[in-house]
């Protein structure tokens, strides 16, 4: 499918949104997803994505790559990127001109650079990198920042311009994110604008709207309110400048009803009908003269980043790099808490039932404990948490409560499964096909194909059935039977939805002996080796059990 031309008012793709989407269809411009959401490319996610690319052009967004940290950044985040830019093909592609990483862990924020000649070096290499994998142009985004730093030495509008010029980049400029650092910082929005102004015609190719929160300490940009008056006049000023650009109104937090963003979305509308449309011309890229940075500068950007990144870690640290800071030091508080949410965030979508049994206060703790003791290494959070149920094994324990662990472990599974591959179409009438062709000497000897969702569980009490009660979001929900039983699950998600079943101890070793690769016969006798210690000499259920496995999807080919 080839990508539609991006023109007009679009709103970012949430999931609240997706269910009146998809049977509304209403008329917009375009859309914007976040690139980490969908770099899975399977599951309930991509199947929306994909229905909805037919009928909206789409603009990749990205928050993960890092362009300006000097080191942490991540060669197979990027291959991930662009296979999804190959997969979904789409106009517009971007990031932003910040940092969020360190050697050995990722900060998965967006950090304020220091804008200097070593990092305008850096960056530009970045971006270079990045346009050569993905084979196109990409856009980088200002930032909004709490911090500036006394090595500043252009303004942060003077750096896209040079790092535009140097690369041949675009430049998504986000108005909001203008009227934030003229807040915090004293910049002034329209100077801003007039130094992108010279640009070659085209360079600002998108433009961002977004709702900002003024607290005592900073105008934070939260994403979670209407677009201010002032940000509106300022987008005023930049359509006057750029022409009418594709125009982006952004809500993250506290997502408002479909209709709001809609109506955001028409006053974006109207203001930019009053504007001629922008012209888009390819820039010359200029290369620069200049000799690059003494080694030096690039040492002390890497230096200056890991006194930031230990002054998030450990507040006593601070005085490390407060000689470094222009602004008030306290702000740097606004992004440790930016960390701590992200770690909670991450950790409540891949675990609400655990969540619900702690309660709010003993979730967001644990939370905090465990993002110190194991820091994010990879940029997408999707797969932050990990390691939860071995730090629950670690810690101190609950006396009261010693299946947390083991439900940690059957809620990863059912995260695990969310993101896992699609299965593809059989080519050979699928497995009854193939098993009917088959003598049963034959198929004894054959292996199992599972679904590559499939996860088994296996506890020493009832944690299955304490995750499905679980579900109807009661904290105090009880199993169905005694949690000090053992308990076996199989987890699935062979369409849109992850499942999970219960299961018999036999049933279980079964399934368990196919996953490692063995032959139908001898997971059958694995089956049979369980039932016979356990007293149970009865056949089992063999036919039953197959029949469940080709009707749910768990077995979706036959090896012979």
């Amino acid at each position: 499918m080839t990508a539609h031309p991006v023109r007009g008012v679009g709103i970012g793709l949430r999931v609240p949104h997706y269910r009146q989407l998809l049977e509304q269809r209403p008329a917009l411009g375009w859309l914007e997803v976040h690139t980490e959401n969908y770099l899975a490319r399977s599951g309930w996610d991509w199947h929306v994505l994909q229905a909805l690319r037919r009928d909206y052009p789409l603009s990749l967004h990205g928050v993960g790559l890092g362009l300006g940290s000097s080191q942490g950044f991540s060669e197979n985040h990027l291959e991930r990127v662009r296979q999804l830019a190959d997969a979904i093909q789409p106009a517009l592609v971007s990031e932003h001109l910040s940092w969020g990483a360190l050697r050995e862990r990722q900060l998965n924020d967006l950090l304020p650079l220091r804008l200097d000649n070593a990092a305008l070096s850096l960056v530009a290499a970045r971006v270079e990198r990045v346009q050569a994998v993905l084979k196109r142009r990409i856009l980088v985004e200002n930032v909004s920042t709490y911090l500036r730093f006394a090595g500043d030495a252009m303004s942060e509008a003077e750096f896209l311009a040079a790092l535009a010029h140097r690369t041949g980049c675009g430049i998504l400029l986000d108005v909001n994110n203008l009227y934030v650092n003229q807040c915090n910082h004293g910049e002034d929005a329209l100077t801003a604008l007039d130094a992108l102004s010279s640009l070659a015609p085209g360079t600002v190719g998108e433009l961002h709207l977004g709702g900002h929160l003024v607290t005592d300490l900073a105008v934070i940009d939260h994403h979670g309110d209407r677009v201010a008056p002032p940000v509106w006049a300022l987008y005023q000023a930049a359509l006057a400048r750029f022409g009418a650009v594709p125009t982006l109104v952004e809500w993250d937090t506290e997502v408002p009803a479909l209709e709001v963003l809609l109506d955001e979305a028409r006053k974006a509308e109207q203001l930019a009908a009053e504007t001629l449309p922008a012209v888009f011309i390819d820039a010359p890229r200029t290369v620069p003269q200049a000799a690059l940075p003494v080694a030096e500068s690039a040492d002390a950007l890497a230096g200056l980043q890991r006194d930031f990144g230990a002054a998030l870690a450990d507040g006593t640290r601070l005085d490390d790099l407060a000689p470094q800071l222009k602004g008030d030091p306290a702000r740097l508080g606004i992004y440790r808490g930016n960390l701590t949410s992200a770690w909670r965030r991450a950790l409540a979508n891949a675990y609400p039932v655990l969540r619900r049994q702690l309660g709010e206060a003993a979730f967001d703790a644990l939370a905090r404990a465990y993002g110190r003791a194991h820091p994010a290494r990879d940029p997408d959070l999707n797969r932050f948490g990990a390691g939860l149920a071995g730090f629950l094994d670690d810690d101190s324990g609950d006396g009261a409560r010693p299946w947390l662990p083991d439900l940690a472990r059957l809620e990863w599974a059912v995260h695990e499964a969310w993101y896992a591959p699609d299965t593809p179409a059989s080519a050979d009438g699928g497995p009854p096909s193939v098993m009917a062709k088959l003598s049963p000497e034959e198929f004894e000897a054959s292996r199992a194909i599972l679904h590559p969702s499939l996860r088994l569980h296996a506890s020493r009490w009832a944690v299955a059935a304490m995750w499905l009660a679980g579900l109807a979001g009661d904290a105090d929900a009880e199993a169905p039977r005694a949690l000090d039983e053992p308990g076996h699950a199989l987890v699935l998600r062979p369409r849109w939805q992850v499942s999970v079943r219960e299961l018999g101890a036999a049933e279980h070793a079964a399934l368990a002996r196919l996953a490692q690769g063995d032959s139908f016969g001898a997971a059958f006798d694995a089956a049979f080796d369980v039932l016979e210690d356990a007293g149970d000499p009865d056949a089992a259920p063999i036919a039953a059990w197959l029949d469940g496995w080709l009707k749910d999807g768990v077995v979706t080919g036959i090896l012979r």
